[in-house]
């Protein structure tokens, strides 16, 4: 199977254990959907993915990519496929572009070092990659400022650093809680046809269902760190087994009722 095989996965930080053996995998040409409310451990297992974890945390299990073991790889092995092989798309794109750089900078020097391009021909691929996007004026938006695009503009151009390597997996940890509604649509959209154009292994990680059931094929619940319930999205949504997860969904704004979540899920 191409994407990622998790097993087993634990961390601890100190005396705490942020994530207790979980176990589940993340298949090409689907979005795997981890869902949980604030410190559940589905943004450390993303961060744990890409090798991004505190320095103070102990890893212990699988992370299985490409036939090799991510947990405890040298960090000079785990930099040559984090940004080319595996990429993360954060929560926030204004924070997690320097807001001094131009976007051309931000999304090709990466690009130039691992595919070793010229800087004119790294340039033409983020043209490409931002139009492919629906960034507007894209050869223009090369030599702006994070500061001069709206939020979902700039989330857009996020995803385009990440993708621009053409990764075979991608982390999007809360991709759209920082977006109006409108916007937020547009971005799972998105990723949605990034996934199947690409045949990218998608983890969306986030606490809303609503987004959960927008767009992932397979649902997992994270809580305190441990899988308490693991299916299809129609299966989740509709008739979740657990308490725990029927308290996720009703939750939910009342436009974003258990009954418009079925109906999502269909």
């Amino acid at each position: 199977m191409s994407g990622l095989k998790i097993r087993d996965l634990t961390l601890a930080i100190g005396a705490v254990d942020i994530l207790r053996g979980i176990s589940f995998d993340v298949p090409a040409g689907t979005i795997t959907g981890l869902a949980g409310e604030s410190g559940s451990g589905k943004t450390m297992t993303g961060m744990t993915v890409c090798g991004l974890q505190p320095a103070a945390a102990r890893v212990g299990g699988e992370i299985e990519y490409d036939g090799r073991n991510l947990v405890g790889l040298e960090e000079r092995s785990l930099r040559a496929i984090r940004g080319k092989e595996i990429a993360m798309v954060f929560q926030d794109p204004s924070a997690a572009l320097h807001p001094m750089l131009t976007i051309e900078t931000q999304i090709t020097d990466h690009l130039r070092h691992h595919a070793g391009l010229s800087r004119r021909d790294a340039a033409t691929r983020a043209v490409e990659t931002l139009d492919n996007l629906r960034v507007p004026n894209p050869r223009s938006a090369l030599k702006k400022y994070p500061h001069e695009f709206s939020g979902g503009q700039l989330q857009r151009i996020a995803i385009a650093g990440a993708i621009i390597c053409n990764p075979k997996v991608l982390i999007a940890d809360e991709p759209t809680t920082a977006l109006d509604v409108t916007v937020q649509a547009g971005i799972l959209r998105l990723l949605r046809q990034l996934c199947t154009d690409l045949d990218l292994a998608v983890l969306l990680v986030t606490h809303d269902l609503g987004v959960m059931s927008a767009v992932a094929d397979r649902i997992i619940v994270l809580r305190h760190g441990e899988i308490v319930e693991e299916g299809s999205r129609f299966d989740v949504i509709t008739a979740p087994r657990e308490e725990y997860t029927r308290s996720l969904i009703e939750s939910l704004p009342r436009s974003e009722s258990w009954g418009t979540q079925k109906e999502k899920a269909l």
